[in-house]
């Protein structure tokens, strides 16, 4: 009869952190076991995982149960939020996890710490259903925040408490009273900070201009003269301008779609004098074919993916933007940046035109659907219609039948 190999633990993906791991089994750890990271490269850690499995099971099979007492109800709530911590960061949680578990738990218990709980004394077998349900209706009455973060805030709680019972035993109320919120049930309806799109006026781009330098006079009169975005703008070649013949030919970066562009006048008088005296000197690559280049002679908007992953991005347009509304003293509401301006040249443009076409070909968009985000003027085309239907009306009888009704 053969005999029959014990299971080894298998090689497991931490979707948070990236890693590769298995989960030990440990005496010398309460929860009876561990987890032990690899790589968070595929390739190693299976490499890793197979050449070494055994002796790692072998190490923490041999050692002893702590035989310590485990102080952990005795923990203040604060403290038992600092060893979560301590712990997610030794399992080799992402940076982002961290900040949040801190952001989070430090919203909980500065709640908790106003409302008569002392964090720094009692623990998590003090806490109460009412405690909770409290947290909760708090975060639903705060209207800075959407059902998102709301939800976070009540996560990150529970995963602290549940973290405490499972590996620690240490007690809690139930849970129920810190549920998440529903987006059926309209909770947090109508909450949050949303952005606000309200174009701007002449008055505003004409503070804007008064108090700005030809670099950012140049950028102001190509987004209103081209409707151009931060990314048009970080994008835009050399080649793609001809000042000659007063003209831009430079594809969408986000569609693809061709756009050919007359400047104005102006445009091109503040694109020459930005050329010849105020373009950065190129220092990295590609950045000589650029007609924008900063000061650091880089792009002014750009974006480069790095070794490990992740996008890194540098927008000094927006920037610039928020010192110069600053400097004009306009009012600049939340969500608001360089962009609007393009938010500005849509709804311009689209007063006056009697051709979706016509604007959505100015805007460089696939679909005239997409002129519902940048268009803000449906109140006023709204109202010049039933003006329109108003003249049509005047022209029949109607007015004098009515007339003629209300004086019988």
């Amino acid at each position: 009869m053969a005999v029959r190999r014990k299971k080894l633990p298998g090689l497991l993906y931490d979707k948070t952190t990236g890693w590769w791991f298995s989960n030990i089994r440990d005496p010398s750890k309460k929860c009876g076991r561990t987890k032990h990271m690899w790589s968070n490269d595929r390739a190693e850690a299976a490499r890793l995982y197979k050449s070494s499995i055994e002796r790692v099971v072998g190490e923490h099979k041999a050692k002893e149960p702590d035989t310590i007492i485990n102080p952990a109800d005795s923990w203040a709530l604060i403290e038992m939020a600092a060893r979560y911590y301590d712990l997610k960061a030794s399992d080799g949680c992402s940076d982002w996890f961290l900040a949040s578990v801190k952001r989070y738990l430090k919203r909980f218990l500065d709640w908790l710490q106003d409302h008569g709980f002392d964090v720094c004394a009692q623990g998590a077998a003090q806490l109460t259903a009412a405690h909770l349900e409290a947290y909760r209706q708090s975060l639903a009455e705060d209207t800075s925040i959407g059902i998102r973060s709301a939800n976070h805030c009540t996560d990150y709680v529970r995963m602290l408490l549940l973290w405490g019972s499972r590996v620690h035993g240490i007690p809690h109320p139930p849970l129920a009273a810190i549920s998440k919120f529903s987006r059926r049930q309209n909770t947090k309806k109508d909450h949050g900070r949303r952005h606000d799109r309200t174009p701007l006026s002449w008055d505003d781009l004409e503070q804007l201009l008064a108090v700005a330098d030809i670099t950012d006079s140049a950028l102001i009169m190509l987004a209103l003269n081209c409707g151009f975005g931060n990314t048009d703008i970080g994008t835009l070649k050399l080649e793609d301008v001809d000042l000659d013949a007063g003209t831009i030919s430079h594809p969408r970066p986000k569609t693809g779609v061709e756009r050919d562009f007359i400047l104005w006048p102006e445009t091109v008088q503040v694109l020459r004098e930005y050329l010849a005296n105020h373009r950065g000197q190129p220092k990295s690559t590609g950045s000589d074919k650029l007609f924008f280049v900063g000061r650091k002679g880089r792009p002014l908007c750009w974006q480069e993916l790095k070794e490990d992953g992740k996008v890194r991005r540098s927008d000094a347009i927006k920037l610039r933007f928020e010192r110069l509304c600053q400097r004009a003293g306009v009012e600049r509401k939340y969500g608001v940046g360089f962009y609007i301006i393009r938010h500005t040249y849509a709804t311009l443009i689209g007063n006056e035109s009697k051709d979706l076409r016509e604007v959505q070909a100015a805007l460089g968009q696939i679909t005239i659907q997409q002129q519902e985000v940048y268009r803000h003027d449906r109140t006023i085309k709204a109202r010049q219609a039933q003006e329109r239907l108003r003249g049509q009306l005047e022209g029949t009888g109607i007015g004098k039948i009515l007339n003629d009704k209300l004086r019988a």
